[in-house]
């Protein structure tokens, strides 16, 4: 049974990209057709980094929830979690808050885009209740029946989505690193701050254009808090000395493949550049920046987390390597399979050979991928 649910989709374009000339539609990014998790719950099974990180923030989450209880209990807490995608994790973080008090009562707004598989996100969540489409209203969050309600909310992170002072928490695991629609041209690498990308205005147009993001998270989440509420959020982030998610199989396997494909005449040069993947690891110190005017930071704490996919393994055992390996970069393929069937004009051929060439290539480097895991952990309260 297919689920209905109101749409509401803002798509941005970047502030600023004067530096530039125009560029082709076959340049821009389009990340609304970029980010499209995988889909039937491929994205939950391969996920268990994302929801591994996540669980960083269970505790403080938890607490907060009880902070904001009203003094008789009656009125429900009010949650919001963004970027859900199919919800396994805001499941796991549910199940967290009401194993410790299973009378508390709360209602959840679960937020990511239209294109979200909502009907798996429906069945994930269905332990605790029914997936219901939220109306915004006036008087958000009303006609309580359970202990749980569930609310889905589709749109863009960048804009305020729910009214104002209608939330005692906002939350966010690995999500507020992906970039809303912009018309720069792509860099031709596969993140913009791969070492390997020579266009430096380029980079710096996309880092704004980031900060400009980041900045509209903040104002929005501000504006949906009621005072003194909480802003939690994982978020992917790039340490002092350069480091961050993915960037040795990004740097040494995934770009160098699809350079030799070009150079051997196996991928038009048009088709490589459209390989991207609009995401930026910001800084601690970038991510201060755009929260600074609407939040108190608790505590920001840098992690590098150990791969999870590696437990278990031991790496001098040949078939442990290829199964890290294909864990590895099935967990890749949760999020950038859209994205690869698009770049390569839906060849799905052309996809699986890739990605039996990145599974090749991590086997041969598995011991260099022990710690790949960068992201910062943000506690935060409403100005």
């Amino acid at each position: 049974m297919k689920t209905k649910f109101t749409i509401i989709l803002f798509l941005l374009t970047a502030s600023n990209n004067n530096a530039h000339k125009s560029p082709t539609p076959d340049e821009c990014s389009d990340t609304a057709s970029l980010t499209t998790m995988a889909k039937s719950g491929q994205y939950a099974a391969a996920s268990s980094s994302q929801q591994e990180s996540y669980r960083q923030l269970f505790p403080d989450i938890a607490q907060a929830v009880q902070a904001s209880l009203s003094g008789d209990q009656s009125t429900p807490v009010a949650l919001a979690d963004y970027g859900a995608a199919d919800c396994l994790a805001t499941r796991y973080l549910l199940e967290y808050i009401t194993d410790n008090d299973p009378n508390i009562k709360i209602d959840v707004v679960i937020n990511d885009q239209d294109s979200n598989d909502w009907d798996f996100c429906a069945q994930n969540l269905s332990p605790l209740g029914k997936l219901k489409e939220l109306s915004i209203v006036k008087d958000t969050l009303r006609n309580r029946q359970h202990h749980v309600e569930l609310y889905s909310n589709p749109g863009s992170f960048t804009t305020q989505l729910l009214p104002n002072a209608s939330i005692d928490i906002t939350t966010s695991g690995t999500a507020f690193h992906w970039l809303s629609p912009s018309n720069l041209p792509r860099p031709g690498t596969f993140r913009f701050t791969s070492p390997n990308a020579v266009d430096r205005a380029l980079v710096a147009a996309w880092r704004e254009h980031s900060a400009n993001d980041w900045r509209l998270i903040c104002q929005s989440r501000h504006a949906e808090l009621k005072p003194g509420g909480y802003f939690f959020a994982i978020v992917p982030c790039m340490t002092v000395h350069g480091r961050e998610t993915y960037d040795v199989l990004m740097n040494t396997v995934f770009d160098p493949i699809l350079d030799d494909w070009v150079e051997q005449g196996l991928l038009p040069e048009k088709e490589r550049k459209n390989i991207f993947a609009p995401v930026h690891a910001r800084t601690v110190a970038e991510l201060k920046a755009g929260m600074d005017e609407y939040f108190d930071i608790v505590k920001m704490d840098e992690v590098i987390m150990a791969n999870p996919y590696l437990e278990g393994i031991s790496l001098d055992k040949e078939h442990d390597r290829e199964m890290f390996a294909k864990r590895y970069i099935e967990s890749i393929f949760a999020w950038a399979n859209t994205l690869l069937l698009n770049a390569f004009g839906g060849d799905e051929e052309l996809v699986a050979k890739f990605k039996s060439k990145l599974i090749e290539g991590v086997v041969a480097r598995a011991e260099e991928f022990d710690n790949d895991y960068v992201f910062a952990t943000i506690v935060a309260v409403k100005k």
